[in-house]
């Protein structure tokens, strides 16, 4: 009758363990909802910026949304390395690389549609990545970059691009 007493108690002592651990996971992913984000305020916008703004660009030299405005904000400053990649992960560009990342401080990249070898990028989705090279961290954020063909068009006489100077 003894033997029969100790699975018993091995049962009871598994079970609390296993309530222990989930209680313990439980407060720590409670603790991580807690954190700020470290990349937020990601926007997407096709350069000439209109209202309502466009979310897609056709980089095809005809002085109308051939840019992408790329711009978020950090909320921890470390160095780190801005790319455009595919949704599967392969890089497409890198639009800076070991740039200081100032935290609160909203950061702005264009992109043109080409790609590491100068040639224009296919139409797809692309997804912004940034590197954070102090924390070993890579932050891909929610949303995607529309990259639409159109026809190249010979560029426009006195059509000049205007980039928005600085980070504001």
């Amino acid at each position: 009758m003894p033997a029969a007493k100790a699975p018993g108690r091995w049962a009871a002592l598994v079970f609390a363990l296993l309530v222990l651990a989930t209680l313990a996971a439980f407060a720590w992913s409670q603790r991580l909802k807690r954190d700020p984000l470290v990349l937020d305020r990601v926007t997407f916008v096709a350069v000439p910026v209109s209202k309502p703004p466009v979310r897609a660009f056709t980089p095809n030299d005809d002085c109308r949304f051939d840019l992408m405005r790329i711009r978020f904000r950090t909320t921890q400053s470390d160095q780190g390395t801005v790319q455009i990649v595919k949704p599967g992960g392969k890089l497409v560009v890198t639009l800076a690389r070991d740039e200081f990342l100032k935290r609160y401080k909203f950061h702005t990249y264009y992109w043109d549609g080409r790609i590491r070898n100068d040639g224009i990028a296919p139409p797809g989705r692309y997804k912004l990545r940034v590197k954070l090279l102090g924390q070993d961290r890579v932050l891909v954020p929610p949303g995607v970059i529309r990259l639409h063909r159109a026809e190249r068009r010979p560029r426009r006489v006195g059509c000049l691009l205007f980039v928005e100077k600085g980070n504001q």
